[in-house]
């Protein structure tokens, strides 16, 4: 009946043609491209002090906590020395009889001075008095530099500040007995106006990094806030676990941003490449080890092998290949062959849909 009802009606209809695939497309920029080593890294304070006590005592005062600014020299806190005060009552009583003892000694040497002359005096305890009397001094120079160092054991209960920072750690309260022998630090103190952090070189990099280049530090907890600074301190040798060369790189921290502890990618700038072609990183795919994009021409999609280069995460740098301004497929590529007929969307991001953004990578 069906052969019978198409002969009836003429030739049979066929199926309507298969649109072309719709692509996404995005024009090669130019870009100076610069060429970095890369590592993970967390800011560490230029300085860290921990403040303890030369003197054994017990806390008496703390007058800061976590967080506060101090300035070199600031008292920070006041100890209260356990036996101090009766080795200097002790120490100046002493200086006391070594001043009699002295007085003593020149006395007798005066009076052994006048009689010996007439004999009543020997020579021999002429000298015996003479040194005496010079026993009898440093007797008291003893006694004197023994007061001046316990009076500079009293002074070091004032626990001051060493550098200008700020408190990180509180650690101990009043009534804790600290000491030269106390584990335990009172304040943990950072310099905080500047900040570092050690980026991880291969060895494949080490000839290239010097003292004084840009380097870059992206931070978590500041996303899109890019940190300046230069590369000031370079490792003597290399890690012999990890093969790597630690620059040491400084960052200011006028605007008290940054904190120790922060994590975030260091970069480092070996070399600028110049007005280099990049095309979105979605533009790019391989097969068999070799890297192609499709240009579209013409309305075809035409496969082009190319040569990547540095990777901005986001794009890629392409060394030979393409030319400025040709129009690459960055979504859709997948479902086109070449010499493809496609169908051409532009101004469109390929993740959301939404209008703009799609012709242009992130610039670096």
């Amino acid at each position: 009946m069906l052969l019978l009802a198409a002969s009836c009606n003429g030739k049979a209809r066929s199926a309507p043609p298969r649109p072309p695939p719709q692509v996404v497309v995005g024009a090669v920029q130019l870009r100076d491209v610069p060429v970095e080593v890369r590592a993970p890294v967390d800011l560490r304070p230029l300085f860290q002090v921990d403040v303890g006590s030369k003197t054994l005592g017990y806390l008496d005062v703390v007058l800061v906590d976590r967080g506060d600014l101090v300035k070199r020299r600031q008292l920070l806190a006041l100890v209260r020395p356990s036996d101090l005060p009766q080795q200097i009552v002790e120490a100046r009583s002493g200086l006391a009889q070594a001043q009699a003892a002295k007085i003593l000694a020149r006395s007798n040497l005066d009076r052994s001075k006048r009689l010996a002359p007439e004999g009543v005096v020997s020579q021999q305890e002429l000298q015996q008095a003479t040194s005496a009397l010079a026993a009898a001094m440093a007797a008291e120079e003893a006694a004197r530099a023994r007061i001046g160092t316990l009076g500079v054991r009293l002074g070091e209960t004032r626990i001051e500040s060493p550098i200008d920072g700020v408190v990180s750690m509180r650690r101990l309260d009043p009534g804790a007995l600290v000491g030269p022998t106390t584990p335990t630090p009172i304040l943990t103190l950072v310099k905080m106006d500047v900040l570092r952090v050690f980026v991880s070189v291969n060895e494949s990099f080490v000839s290239r990094v010097h003292l004084g280049q840009d380097a870059t530090v992206d931070l978590d907890a500041l996303p899109g806030k890019k940190q300046q600074g230069k590369v000031v301190r370079l490792a003597p040798a290399m890690d012999p676990i990890t093969r790597t060369l630690e620059a040491e790189v400084h960052l200011s921290n006028k605007e008290g941003l940054l904190r120790p502890g922060m994590y975030g990618r260091g970069a480092i700038v070996l070399e600028v490449h110049p007005k280099a072609l990049t095309v979105p990183v979605t533009a790019v795919q391989v097969s068999s080890g070799q890297s192609y994009v499709f240009v579209v021409e013409d309305g075809r999609a035409r496969r082009r092998p190319v040569q990547t280069g540095v990777d901005g995460e986001s794009w890629l740098e392409i060394v030979s290949g393409l030319r400025a301004a040709e129009r690459v497929i960055i979504a859709g590529a997948d479902s086109v062959n070449d010499g493809a007929a496609v169908r051409v969307v532009e101004g469109v991001d390929p993740f959301t849909g939404r209008r703009g953004g799609a012709n242009t990578a992130p610039e670096p």
